[in-house]
């Protein structure tokens, strides 16, 4: 059991270190090739920080562990919201631009409703992981025509932190070492919950989720600390959209996975709710209140808590 839980911590800090480093080559990437800022924010930090979950997902439905693939992808997109968001807002004033992230959650929304629908028979198709690949595919399209328009009126400073091949090295070696700690989360996850009884579900929808979440979470805090909140919202949306369209999608185009009832019944309606919880900053107030973010913490807890009890 120890040696479990050594594993999934290792995992963790695998995880953030490579998410961590994968977003910093991301940005110098398209630093050194004059990307817009915008483009950064909300299509290279989003796919860098949601790399985590791609792995995890993939790799647990080929060794049979489809609870941990989807559930993965499901917590992760509470995480984000409820702590990604919950947290930073308690300690750091989030701005929210009704313009800028309105067309990103109306997408989020969508894939979250598609993704239940898909669910209902009881299985992931091939041909339905092909849909939520196309709906990002033009996610992305709109994100840098968007990003071009915006080019016009802000130039990004080109300052890299590394050389282009530095950090075309360091992507790679960032890759495989996300590799080898969705390993260790996936080899200590599903042992865990062997010896202690509980379901593989909910260690991917607590453990495991918050443990792929961190590189977002982080991202988030640290955005928000320097006053880029703009940066913090966009990379939570733009990671929840990305969780669903890109790591669901390729799952089960690659590999259809089973989906368990407990999903239908009891986390897509939390995933779902706290999707939706993000009308009212988003396009009445403009912001997340400090008030409203103990909340959502607060909605975090009572989930984690049913989730065991």
């Amino acid at each position: 059991m120890w040696l479990d839980l050594l594993y999934l911590l290792g995992g963790i800090l695998f995880l953030l270190f490579g998410g961590d480093f994968l977003v910093k080559s991301s940005v110098s990437l398209a630093q050194s090739f004059k990307v817009s800022s915008f483009l950064i924010g909300s299509l290279v930090v989003s796919v860098g920080t949601s790399f985590p979950e791609l792995v995890v997902s993939v790799q647990s439905a080929f060794v049979g562990h489809p609870d941990i693939a989807l559930g993965n992808v499901v917590g992760s997109n509470i995480a984000n919201i409820a702590l990604g968001l919950g947290l930073v807002a308690i300690f750091f004033p989030v701005i929210i631009k009704k313009k800028s992230v309105f067309f990103d959650w109306i997408i989020l929304f969508v894939l979250s409703v598609l993704i239940v629908l898909f669910s209902l028979n009881g299985r992931i198709q091939r041909i339905e992981g092909l849909i939520l690949l196309l709906i990002v595919g033009y996610y992305i399209f709109n994100s840098i025509r968007r990003s071009n328009k915006a080019k016009k009126a802000e130039q990004m400073p080109q300052n890299p932190q590394y050389k282009p091949w530095i950090a075309l090295l360091i992507l790679i070696i960032s890759i495989v070492v996300l590799g080898g700690g969705a390993q260790l989360i996936i080899l200590g996850g599903s042992s865990l919950a062997l010896h202690l009884g509980v379901e593989e579900r909910i260690v991917s929808l607590t453990v495991i989720a918050f443990g792929t979440s961190l590189p977002e979470i982080t991202t988030s805090v640290i955005a928000s600390y320097r006053k880029h909140s703009e940066l913090a919202i966009g990379n939570i949306i733009g990671s929840n959209i990305f969780n669903i369209a890109i790591v669901l999608g390729i799952t089960t185009f690659i590999l259809p996975i089973q989906v368990n009832v407990r999903f239908l019944s009891f986390d897509y309606y939390w995933m779902m709710g706290f999707t939706l919880i993000l009308l009212l900053p988003i396009f009445v107030k403009g912001k997340i209140t400090k008030l409203e973010a103990l909340l959502m913490v607060s909605i975090y807890s009572t989930y984690i808590y049913l989730l065991f009890f």
